[in-house]
């Protein structure tokens, strides 16, 4: 299914699973924050959310430094 990640396009290959799509952008779950269609998708909702064709998703990963 084709989704708009962190503002381009991507062609997702799995089943709409937030963490199919963390593994293929190689993102450590515990150090990423999920946004889907402008709302915040907290962790523990990872697993009830199914991501559809055209959704927007931002993945924002916590970075330490200053």
């Amino acid at each position: 299914m084709n989704l708009i990640v962190n503002g381009d396009s991507h062609n997702h290959e799995g089943q709409g699973a937030i963490e199919e799509l963390l593994r293929e952008y190689q993102a450590q779950p515990l150090r990423t924050a999920v946004m889907v269609n402008g709302e915040v998708v907290p962790r523990k909702a990872w697993d009830a959310i199914r991501l559809r064709e055209g959704d927007q998703v931002e993945l924002l990963t916590i970075a330490a430094g200053g």
